[in-house]
């Protein structure tokens, strides 16, 4: 299938999805709750594309999302889509994350095999192995905080928890990163 095709089915799936959620709501205005969910839509593309996913598995996840609401049989109300649809979007970001790691892990110890120089480790490769000893809700409380630059509430109202359960989080996990890459550098 082409890009073309792929984003046209991306859209067709969108456009599904609002009218089967409108036939449920019945009294919701049908063009209010399709702009939340395009906005939200367009709005989580870009929250992928930042984290370094192209655009293709972005759209391919955000499609993923939206076929999910409509397997959930739900009806959420728009203050409480865009927590729920965020949810969603970051586990399928995790599961496609964890099996690109698991390929390029694979790629990395044949490569090894053959090559006689192992290259040091930068900074930056000891903050991603920290990062990838984290779980998932420490690592999308990292990102959505300084990667997306999302506040303190925002990062709350996604998770459903209060301010104070996740700046206590955020103090954790960065206490526990810091342990971590202290640990590595000892190690060296």
């Amino acid at each position: 299938m082409t890009h073309i095709e792929k984003y046209l089915f991306f859209c067709v799936t969108i456009l599904f999805l609002i009218r089967y959620i409108y036939r449920k709501a019945g009294e919701m205005k049908i063009d209010y709750y399709e702009q939340v969910l395009l906005d939200i839509a367009h709005e989580l593309t870009g929250f992928l594309i930042n984290h370094r996913i192209q655009k293709q598995d972005a759209e391919d996840i955000i499609q993923d999302v939206f076929v999910r609401l409509i397997q959930a049989d739900i009806m959420l109300p728009p203050e409480k889509l865009r927590p729920w649809l965020y949810r969603v979007a970051l586990s399928r970001f995790y599961d496609l994350y964890r099996r690109q790691k698991k390929y390029r892990d694979i790629l990395l110890a044949q490569y090894a095999q053959y090559s006689e120089i192992a290259p040091s480790m930068t900074k930056n490769e000891l903050l991603q192995q920290a990062l990838d000893k984290l779980d998932d809700y420490q690592k999308s409380l990292i990102l959505l905080y300084y990667d997306s630059r999302h506040s303190i509430r925002d990062i709350a109202t996604i998770y459903n928890a209060s301010d104070s359960k996740i700046k206590v989080d955020l103090y954790r996990t960065r206490q526990q990163l810091r342990q971590t890459i202290e640990r590595a550098q000892n190690e060296r």
